[in-house]
């Protein structure tokens, strides 16, 4: 005689909904404590240097502005947005500043002394 056994390929219902109720519950407070764990991470970044700050891309007012979202927020993110936009805007200006030069040079203009009223 032969034994036959049979196991359930899908987890059984109860487990997954119980699964998903502790998850329901521990989301929020595992998301609240990493918010609370960078917030103070960031605070430290106010001791940095101007010039550390801009290493990173950002400044002191943007980490002061961070600081000052909602406590349930996590600042590194809206750090991080300010950071980008810094970078997108930077990005910007220089091509701007390049077509100019390139319209300036088409005309025969010298790009060497725009900017600089001495060397005139």
């Amino acid at each position: 005689m032969t034994t036959l056994e049979h196991y359930a390929s899908t987890p059984r219902p109860h487990r997954a909904s119980l699964r998903n109720a502790v998850a329901g519950v521990l989301y929020p407070v595992v998301s609240f404590l990493r918010a609370w764990k960078n917030r103070r991470e960031l605070g430290r970044m106010l001791e940095w240097d101007s010039r550390m700050l801009a290493d990173i891309g950002v400044t002191e007012g943007d980490v002061r502005s961070a600081l000052a979202s909602a406590s349930d927020e996590d600042p590194t993110l809206r750090l991080n947005h300010f950071a980008i936009e810094r970078r997108a805007a930077s990005r910007a200006h220089a091509l701007d500043r390049r077509g100019l030069a390139a319209d300036l040079r088409a005309r025969g203009v010298s790009t060497r002394t725009i900017g600089e009223p001495w060397a005139r």
